[in-house]
């Protein structure tokens, strides 16, 4: 298939090799391209740099980064050098952080479009460290989640509980305690006002990361040939 022309940022989403849903674990089809993607969370990277890195052939991993901006999974930003030498560099996506007023603020469609970018870090990431093992040799590996039934009040609770976790406002952690009691009050009201409340998936992960940062210094070994 013909790849699509470099254009600066990412393809339009009319445009894409790919649909929305298929953008957040498209990555993972390919280990070159898992790679490539971790590489770029990091950075601006062209093709050379990329293979250099991952020990593969410079054309192969031309080729998968054309397919990841087909497929609206990372940006272009512009051609280095000229002629012969001329390189495309690479970006990923802006991680999003998406609050509950930003996303009143949206239409379905770019919540979609939010949600998407933010599967596909989480996706890439996570089956890295797993497949390289990171997470079965780290102990302190955390991996948790839960599917409390809640009505609205615990929905606008679990929101701001999360978002206190993340951000460390400690008063509103001991206010709403944890999930499980966020779930336990939810199913108090509920059982009085006859609210049918929705299942909600909750998760929290930490884990070491598949590749370490890169310097100067770090290796340049793949992260796995498996």
């Amino acid at each position: 298939m013909k790849h699509a022309e470099l254009k600066p940022g990412r393809r339009p989403a009319g445009e894409r090799s790919r649909l929305p849903e298929e953008g957040p674990t498209y990555p993972l089809s390919h280990r070159i391209r898992q790679e490539s993607l971790i590489i770029l969370h990091e950075g601006e990277f062209s093709a050379t740099d990329i293979a250099q890195m991952i020990a593969e052939d410079t054309s192969q991993v031309t080729n998968h980064l054309r397919d990841l901006y087909d497929a609206g999974c990372i940006e272009f930003v512009q051609f280095l050098g000229k002629g012969n030498f001329k390189k495309a560099v690479y970006r990923a996506i802006d991680r999003p952080y998406m609050s509950r007023e930003e996303a009143r603020k949206m239409s379905p469609e770019e919540r979609h479009e939010v949600a998407g970018v933010h599967l596909q870090w989480t996706f890439t990431e996570a089956v890295a460290a797993y497949r390289s093992k990171k997470m079965a040799n780290d102990e302190t590996c955390v991996v948790m989640s839960d599917e409390p039934c809640l009505d609205a009040e615990g929905r606008v609770e679990l929101d701001d509980f999360l978002a206190a976790c993340w951000d460390g406002e400690f008063e509103v952690l001991e206010r709403l305690k944890s999930v499980q009691d966020i779930a336990a009050r939810a199913a108090n009201r509920m059982a009085k006002s006859g609210e049918a409340g929705v299942t909600v998936v909750a998760s929290l992960m930490a884990f070491e990361r598949a590749r370490s940062r890169i310097t100067k210094e770090s290796s340049r070994l793949p992260i796995s040939k498996v």
